[in-house]
């Protein structure tokens, strides 16, 4: 063997061996970030109790979204798989995680985005948004899906492909969920009998920032501005909020159409006129008329 051979062999080696290195080091990386442990304590929570409380929790669940994520029996499923960008997202079943944590323990996962190991849930959850909930309305969903009886369904993992530990170290994918949440926020005032702007805020922020985002969390892509709302008429945002349909039905590409149609016909007319208010107040107008009684509403 001459020693031209000898050395292509040896840069080959090379070259392997800095692929595997490169393959195990982003491995490790990413393996490393998505199990971080994080420290946030179990907060005693107390599930309401009364007659209407589970089917109230089941129109919030609608709301927030359970049922588009977890499936129409909240069974679970795999919502998102896709080779080229290494990634595996699976919306776990509800009706077995909800027997597996105490009604603490799942107000946690969702408020605070921890799981019963203390690592955070996969990146598709919206716990940034869901961490505005009160005590209320969050207990209201768990005793909705507490009632559910337990269902047949996906049970699979969260999980990167190899192409997925590159593009996680590169910044590809959101954070954990668990990192963009401040855990020691006070959290809004629900203001069930404070002003409508108020009532609206507290809406907005455990509803509209999944989506919309503020503070510098995750944004859909092209979603707008929440203050975008105060330039439309009442009627105009009641049909955007039950339709989808935004002024002049000029054509949109952010999916407000499709929960506005699955889950915002869900929300009261009184709840509607809230975030209108808000949304009004962002921009410094003032509430215009109450004409939500005369307005029919609007359905797909």
């Amino acid at each position: 063997m001459d020693y031209s051979t000898n050395k292509f062999e040896a840069i080959l080696l090379l070259i392997i061996g800095l692929m595997l290195a490169a393959i195990l080091y982003a491995y490790v990386k990413s393996d490393a970030e998505l199990n971080a442990v994080y420290d946030v304590p179990v907060e005693a929570i107390e599930l309401p109790a009364g007659p209407g409380i589970v089917s109230e929790g089941e129109r919030l669940a609608r709301v927030r979204g359970c049922f588009w994520c977890h499936g129409q029996s909240l069974e679970g499923q795999q919502y998102f798989a896709e080779a080229d960008k290494g990634l595996i997202a699976v919306a776990p079943n509800l009706t077995r995680k909800i027997r597996e944590y105490s009604p603490a323990e799942f107000a946690r996962a969702v408020r605070h985005g921890i799981k019963l190991d203390s690592t955070s849930v996969q990146p598709a959850m919206p716990s940034f948004a869901f961490y505005n909930m009160s005590d209320a309305d969050i207990g209201a969903i768990i005793a909705y899906i507490q009632s559910v009886p337990i269902q047949d369904g996906f049970e699979g993992e969260f999980r990167l492909l190899p192409i997925g530990w590159f593009r996680w170290i590169a910044g590809r994918f959101p954070p954990n969920v668990a990192e963009l949440i401040d855990h020691n926020a006070p959290r809004p005032d629900p203001a069930l009998n404070g002003s409508p702007a108020d009532r609206g805020r507290y809406l907005a922020e455990s509803i509209c920032t999944e989506c919309h985002g503020d503070n510098g969390r995750i944004r859909v892509p092209n979603s707008p501005n929440l203050i975008i709302a105060a330039a439309y008429s009442r009627e105009n945002f009641y049909r955007l909020m039950r339709t989808g349909a935004p002024v002049g039905d000029r054509k949109i590409d952010y999916h407000m159409v499709d929960v506005s149609k699955y889950r915002y016909t869900e929300l009261r007319d009184d709840e509607v006129d809230a975030l209108y208010a808000y949304f009004q107040s962002l921009a410094g107008l003032p509430p215009e008329p109450d004409t939500a009684r005369s307005i029919e509403r609007l359905t797909p």
